[in-house]
């Protein structure tokens, strides 16, 4: 496995970042603040296959994309100095299209995540999460609410793609809201927008320890691999993601509560 780099200014602050801990077993707010480096907006992009071709600019070139090529995820992060960080990602699972954003406070913990999962017939769920109010909010073909959740463990969104009930999306968000709240406590609290439930589940349940740093997210049948740093794989047919230059991101919350 291997990763391209597409610009100096990325390498440097890839370098600068080795030694962060925003996702490892320690105290996810002490890592931070001792990696200061890591602060700053990051693109990721996975693909299946082999590595895409990319321009001068760091884009992935259109003309000479081909089906094993073609991005599964594209992620948009900010991580802040306190350890903060909010993430905007798209991603295809099997034939539908998953949009995500998430909000994680310093200690790891989500404090919002917006959901959106649509099929290949245009059939929708959404859910949001608004653990800061203890609320999460489910609409699908069998209609809408907002349903009260305790807010006593972290909280990791689940049952939007995939038939694995209470497993974390096989997207690169939702493996890193996981490994976040597994590294803030041995337990967390998994909505299931399927089930319109939410249900303890043990740390070892979802995140396995890996080779050295790397650490195994399990999704359902798709095991996700990931470091100190960010995900890194999406399974075993796709390459570590591209960083690619990023321009100033903007936060988007879309649902008031």
């Amino acid at each position: 496995m291997t990763t391209q780099y597409i610009s100096a200014l990325v390498l440097s602050a890839l370098v600068a970042s080795l030694s962060a801990g925003c996702g490892n077993a320690a105290s996810s707010g002490e890592a931070c603040v001792e990696a200061p480096a890591l602060a700053g907006d990051h693109v990721y992009v996975f693909s299946a296959g082999s590595v895409p071709p990319v321009d001068d600019a760091g884009l992935v070139q259109p003309s000479l994309r081909s089906a094993p090529q073609t991005p599964r995820a594209r992620v948009e992060r900010t991580v802040r100095s306190d350890g903060s960080e909010t993430l905007s990602g798209v991603s295809q699972v099997a034939a539908m299209k998953v949009m995500e954003y998430a909000e994680l406070g310093p200690d790891g913990r989500l404090v919002y995540a917006d959901v959106t999962a649509t099929g290949a017939n245009g059939e929708t769920r959404r859910l949001i999460a608004d653990a800061a109010h203890g609320a999460f909010y489910v609409q699908d073909e069998r209609g809408a609410g907002w349903m009260r959740m305790a807010k006593d463990t972290p909280w990791v969104y689940a049952g939007l793609a995939g038939d694995t009930s209470f497993a974390p999306l096989p997207t690169p968000v939702s493996a890193w809201v996981t490994l976040r709240a597994t590294s803030a406590s041995p337990d967390v609290r998994v909505l299931d927008a399927t089930t319109r439930e939410g249900r303890i589940v043990p740390q070892d349940q979802l995140v396995a320890e890996g080779e050295g740093d790397e650490r195994l997210v399990i999704a359902g049948d798709t095991v996700l691999t990931a470091n100190d740093d960010f995900v890194t794989a999406l399974g075993e047919d796709t390459l570590e993601p591209l960083r690619i230059p990023a321009v100033t991101l903007r936060p988007r919350r879309v649902a008031q509560r």
